[in-house]
């Protein structure tokens, strides 16, 4: 057999080397070859040239610790101190060596080292782009390594192409400026004195949609169908957008943070720092007219509580304060939520002389985007029945907004935020300096605001660190205590300027950040330029909002400005030194729904079903949910059909991957329930989403049932909290509307973490003739129940889910059963003992752990079985683990009726069973018991 030749091999190429680097010791070329970039690695073909082993050999070189012998410090069996001492302090320097360079030793490079918000996937080689307290050892290491450096701004191209392209781009920039002078001098014609006039101001249509702003060129075919926040170029390196082709509301918006920041969002809350979202995308609309007109109108949507307009209201109506609360409209005789939405009323003007047109108005009604349209349809509707006429304004690119929160958000905005004029011509000026040391802006007055005008921030940028108040000074925080007393105090208050537009269009005619770095140059290093006439006054809106239920709930600012002016304020504040370390952070839309539900608060519109942009979001979020449902592997779903809820149920109540109130509010009957789960179970069509495929051309039954899913998902009312306690609250029991649905908070009490589309329960009802127990353990003598055999529930299922609450033991005391265990095995005699020991070997297997007394009418678990479908009463819109409270908790809408007829069955709401519910996740049989509370 002729062997093959070692030349050739597969194919007609060379065979691979077995031993590459002993090949490559025997090639002098490649030894010759060396470029000097990075240091020769160890050398030879023996196992210690892995870089594994050379790196464990570094390691322990560091971690090893010279010894001097102490044979010298004795002599003829004396101990010479002088020489002892000196051995020892040879071995303690060698000692601290050896952890200097243990230390060091894991990281190898000094861009390993720099802060986590700091890191980023591939290392700059720039020293200049770590903190300083590293350049050094940077440079020094890229002159060990011989690292090139490169600086992207003043390298010049080697190559021909690239020499080319620079000249090209040159030239255009050349022509290019000579086109623009062209352009201007023939605008100017061949006086060189002609007047140049102003631009326009944008217009803003009454009782209309005011058109989108106009952009840049360069972007405009971005924003066809969207709008870029004003911070949309900062946030879009930084954050996760919406898809382009999919905006939320008419807007880009970011959603999150790009690095992790869960953790960070709840710190900045709770314990220190700052964090800072940009809000610009609420809409705000004007309303202008008569005072007494414009007060009607705010009764028909909703705002008639007769604190309002009583004296108590009256600072309200003057324009020191906000008001926020809920807005409704009414459709057949029955108010229908809208959204929740903050008035402020611009103060009027104080003249000498009184004159007729002294009582024309004007106030902002800041709302949620996606109640924008709904909001101004309606109130559309209500202006022509008053005369003289008053008219609405469009202002959601007017108006901007940043909205900041955290212990350090005051000091944050006391940093950036520098008065116009001197303090003592601005009251509110005044008073916002005085804050200075405020942990919390719920500290402050309901309603409480502050209206002035700032600098422009990038006259004094970077920011300066404001030194608040040491917490131990008395002095201080006395001084603090008497001016959060004093911000009720009364003064005369002026016209607010943002609601001005002169003011708004002079504060967006900001000079350019070229301008501004001219100006710079010509003053030294560190001085902060001088406002001059080129520099307008930009007028803001301070709003402090709190929760006036729950204390424990920190405040917010949230700061109004022009919409153009969002920019650098935003610029400057994320660049402010906090004095507890770092920087404010940002946030998406992700950590406004976070910090909402670690506050215990719905979050408009997801947690609001039963209003037009609540189901409109719950459609969105099932469009979502199916389309990750479709993505997944068969083997990977899940089987909604062939869930097992125990006792012969199987499949999921509804669609499993949304929200389906349709069942809950069209299940009249257990039988109508059954057949609507079955009906959705076969082909999993989705609730309130219309599709059309080539199987719903072929069924037209089903498509007409979506169709009227649509319509009771459209036709649910959400009732607010205080609506709900005066239907509830009566003596004689009021009907509540039909369909009508509120929100709630749960908290577990026990394990268990619920997500959204989660299953709400009431505790089922103890059928009659089983007397009522609150133990989960059962007699030995009582038969088991035939019942689940037959395909029922237990009948004291609602004892065996009492008995999961948890027992607060007292300090010291024990508990009743392993007392009575430990008492039985330690009071029997040895022959006793003996005897149960030989039965337990010779009698039958018992399985361990030991059954559940109950073990027949639970599920594998050991969890009590979830009840029937004739108890669902909700769907969790927002659940997950509670940093807060270090619990699971959840947000959910409950059906009303059925909510109150849970509150009418104990006559004491601190009764224990009182508000039980069973949560159980969609997909799984495990639920688990909570308490809700309405929100």
């Amino acid at each position: 057999m002729v062997p093959k030749q070692a030349s050739q091999g597969k194919a007609g190429k060379p065979p691979r080397l077995q031993n590459p680097s002993a090949a490559l010791s025997r090639s002098p070329s490649v030894s010759s070859g060396h470029s000097g970039k990075r240091k020769e690695g160890p050398q030879g073909n023996n196992s210690n040239s892995h870089p594994r082993a050379a790196k464990r050999s570094k390691i322990y070189e560091s971690r090893s610790i010279a010894v001097q012998s102490p044979h010298a410090a004795l002599r003829d069996g004396e101990l010479d101190v002088q020489s002892f001492v000196n051995s020892m302090a040879f071995e303690i320097n060698a000692l601290d060596e050896s952890m200097r360079r243990s230390r060091t030793s894991g990281a190898s490079r000094a861009f390993q080292r720099v802060p986590f918000t700091m890191r980023r996937r591939t290392a700059a080689h720039n020293y200049k782009r770590i903190p300083k307290r590293l350049h050094t050892r940077a440079k020094r290491e890229m002159a060990e390594d011989n690292t090139p450096t490169v600086n992207s701004r003043t390298r010049k191209p080697k190559t021909s192409r690239g020499k080319l392209r620079a000249e090209t781009a040159r030239r255009l920039g050349i022509l290019a400026k000579r086109k623009q002078l062209l352009k201007i001098k023939k605008r100017l014609g061949s006086d060189s004195d002609a007047i140049v006039t102003r631009a326009a101001r944008p217009k803003i249509r009454r009782n209309e949609l005011n058109d989108l702003p106009v952009t840049a060129p360069r972007y405009r075919k971005r924003q066809l169908n969207k709008t870029w926040l004003p911070t949309h170029m900062w946030h879009a390196k930084r954050a996760r957008m919406t898809p382009p082709s999919e905006p939320l509301w008419g807007f880009s918006v970011p959603l999150t943070p790009t690095q992790k920041n869960y953790r960070p969002t709840h710190r900045a809350q709770w314990e220190k720092g700052a964090m800072a979202w940009d809000m610009s995308y609420m809409s705000t609309i004007g309303l202008f007219g008569k005072e007494n007109i414009i007060q009607n109108i705010l009764r028909d949507v909703g705002l008639t509580q007769g604190s309002l307009w009583d004296d108590k209201g009256a600072r309200w109506r003057a324009g020191a304060v906000h008001w926020t609360g809920s807005l409704s409209r009414k459709v057949k005789n029955a108010a229908r939520f809208i959204c929740p939405a903050t008035v402020v009323w611009n103060p009027s003007k104080t003249l000498a002389v009184p004159e007729a047109d002294t009582s024309s108005r004007q106030l902002f009604i800041r709302i949620h985007p996606s109640a924008f349209f709904e909001t101004f349809n309606e109130l559309l509707r209500l202006i022509p029945a008053y005369k003289p006429r008053p008219y609405l304004q469009d202002l959601r690119h007017e108006i901007g907004s940043i909205d900041i929160t955290g212990p350090d958000a005051t000091e944050a905005l006391l940093g950036v935020l520098k008065p116009f004029e001197s303090v003592s011509e601005e009251a509110h000026a005044s008073k916002f300096e005085s804050l200075l040391g405020l942990k919390d802006p719920a500290s402050l007055p309901v309603g409480a605001l502050l209206a002035f005008s700032i600098l422009d921030p990038r006259l004094r940028y970077p920011p300066q660190r404001v030194q608040p108040p040491v917490a131990t000074s008395q002095k201080m925080q006395l001084q603090l205590m008497e001016s959060v007393s004093a911000f009720r105090n009364d003064e005369t208050l002026e016209p607010y300027q943002l609601f001005d537009r002169d003011a708004r269009f002079k504060a967006s005619k900001l000079p350019s950040q070229k301008s501004l770095n001219r100006r710079r140059a010509k003053t030294g290093p560190g001085v902060t330029l001088t406002p001059g006439n080129i520099d307008p006054a930009i007028p803001i809106m301070l709003l402090a909002s709190r929760n006036a239920k729950e204390k424990r709930i920190p405040g917010t600012w949230t700061l109004l400005l022009p919409w153009k002016c969002a920019q650098p304020v935003w610029h400057s504040l994320m660049h402010y030194p906090l004095s507890t370390g770092g920087n404010p952070t940002f946030g998406g839309l992700d950590e406004v729904r976070q910090l909402a539900f670690e506050r215990g608060q719905p979050w408009f519109p997801g947690d609001v079903l039963g209003t037009d942009a609540g189901n409109a979001w719950e459609t969105r979020e099932r469009q979502a949910r199916r389309k990750i449902w479709d993505r997944k592997p068969k083997g990977k779903r899940v089987k909604w059909e062939s869930l097992d809820l125990g006792a012969g149920r199987k499949g999921e109540i509804g669609v499993g991957w949304s929200c389906d109130f349709e069942t809950l509010f069209g299940a009249g009957n257990p039988t109508q329930a059954q057949t609507a789960s079955t009906s959705s179970r076969e082909d999993h069509e989705m609730s309130g989403v219309s599709e059309v495929t080539e199987s719903s051309k072929e069924k037209p039954v089903k498509e007409s049932e979506s169709d009227v899913h649509s319509e009771l998902l459209t036709d649910i009312t959400y009732l607010p909290k205080g609506v709900f306690n005066t239907f509830s609250s009566t003596q004689v029991s009021v009907p509540l509307p039909p369909k009508s649905s509120i929100t709630v908070s749960i908290k577990m009490l026990g394990r268990g973490i619920v997500s959204p589309c989660a299953r709400v329960y009431r505790l089922p009802e103890t059928l009659a003739g089983l007397p009522s127990s609150s133990q989960a353990e059962v007699p030995a003598t009582q038969p088991q129940s035939p019942a689940i055999h037959d395909g029922k529930l237990p009948p004291d299922l609602r004892d065996q889910w009492l008995a999961q609450r948890p027992t607060r033991s007292k300090p010291g005391s024990k508990n009743k059963k392993s007392l009575a265990r430990t008492t039985s095995t330690t009071d029997m005699t040895p022959e006793a003992r003996r005897q149960a020991l030989a039965q337990a070997l010779i009698g039958p297997v018992q399985p361990y752990p030991a059954p559940h007394p109950n073990a027949d009418s639970m599920n594998a678990n050991g969890h009590p079985l979830c009840p029937d479908a004739r108890d669902l009463i909700g769907f969790v819109t927002t659940g997950a683990f509670n940093l807060r409270d270090g619990r699971g908790e959840a947000i959910a809408t409950l059906c009303a009726r059925s909510a109150a007829q849970e509150m009418r069955r104990y006559g004491n709401p601190q009764e224990p069973a009182a508000r039980l519910c069973v949560v159980r996740d969609a997909g799984q049989a495990v639920g688990w018991l909570a308490r809700w509370e309405v929100v």
